[in-house]
């Protein structure tokens, strides 16, 4: 297998999440939540508030009117959900075209993975790329993959933070937005494609699976697919979900079956007691000694991609962003339809 760079390890610390991030109390009623979505993942949906039910049901094409009763709202989530295994002929093509986005980050001091939300801009972690000084230091390695043979052929794609850098702390939204270098003269995402962000609701409900296509410890490209649950709508921030993710996964998209963009990974939610401290397997308190063996990992926490877009049109942007801020996050932001 031809390798092309020599990769920093990970830094210790958190698994995969970063220190100070957005407290979350998962509580018993939480718990007790994210255990009936697991064991009956197919009428998980069924909790959802009305709102959000007719959002999605509107998303997959069902004719549901702003008044709707809940009972006609269930039923056209149930023609939904009946034939719910089937899949198009295009859902693999159309994920790996989603992949091809995706790239893994290095910084002097982290790994971690990103995407292209334009043609020009890439999203990944505040805990990732912390400042346009860690940007202008950092490389995306796009098409970091294995092909049927076992070769890697990635493009490097330098990144501009001089042209646009936007970001929100890590106990905030956890979010790098940062414009690419031309590739072959081009903006790269005219050869990678680009994952746009979309800020309705609606994309997917309760119970359904997310897809993660991510860098786990600056490995090649893998993805989590299908057996994967969203367990919780925490909140208009923060969704909790099932999937494997390793250090070097922050930053990386969570998408529906039907590959939209869900929410940005942040980190992984590890049990706590009753006085919200974080424990182990046996009840034990857990600390940074604590081996990774005996530590029990509730679920994934991700950013939702309406928050996102939320704090990005808020925004004024101006030349401490960047020359061409602006204007790009105008140009993402167009892309997803959100002005």
């Amino acid at each position: 297998m031809a390798v092309v760079s020599a990769l920093p390890e990970p830094n210790e610390g958190d698994r995969h999440g970063p220190r100070g991030e957005p407290e979350l109390r998962l509580g018993p009623e939480t718990l007790a939540r994210i255990s009936a979505v697991a064991a009956q993942p197919g009428q998980a949906w069924r909790s959802e508030p009305l709102a959000r039910k007719k959002a999605f049901a509107r998303r997959r094409g069902e004719p549901v009117a702003k008044d709707a009763a809940a009972p006609d709202v269930d039923a056209a989530l149930e023609r939904i959900f009946q034939n719910a295994d089937f899949l198009a002929g295009a859902w693999l093509s159309t994920g790996a075209t989603k992949a091809d986005a995706v790239a893994k980050i290095n910084t002097t001091s982290e790994l971690g993975t990103g995407f292209l939300v334009s043609p020009w801009l890439l999203m990944t972690n505040n805990h990732v790329i912390d400042s346009p000084e860690t940007a202008s230091g950092s490389v995306a390695w796009f098409r970091y993959v294995e092909d049927a043979d076992g070769n890697i052929t990635p493009r490097k794609v330098a990144l501009q933070p001089e042209r646009c850098f936007v970001t929100s702390p890590r106990d905030a939204l956890d979010y790098t937005v940062v414009a690419v270098a031309p590739l072959d003269g081009q903006p790269p995402g005219q050869q990678f494609g680009s994952i746009p962000l979309h800020g309705g609701v609606g994309k997917i409900v309760v119970g359904q699976n997310v897809n993660v296509i991510q860098h786990p410890s600056g490995r090649t490209r893998e993805i989590c697919v299908r057996n994967n649950l969203l367990l919780e709508v925490v909140d208009d921030t923060f969704v909790l979900y099932g999937a494997d993710t390793e250090p070097g996964s922050s930053g990386s998209p969570v998408l529906s079956d039907t590959w939209e963009l869900v929410a940005l990974h942040h980190a992984s939610e590890q049990k706590r007691n009753a006085q919200n401290q974080y424990v182990d397997a046996e009840g034990n308190l857990a600390t940074d000694e604590t081996p990774e063996s005996k530590r029990v990992w509730v679920a994934n926490k991700g950013i939702r991609v309406s928050a996102l877009v939320a704090d990005l049109r808020a925004r004024t942007l101006d030349e401490s962003n960047g020359t061409e801020a602006k204007d790009l996050v105008g140009q993402m932001l167009g892309l997803g339809g959100n002005i």
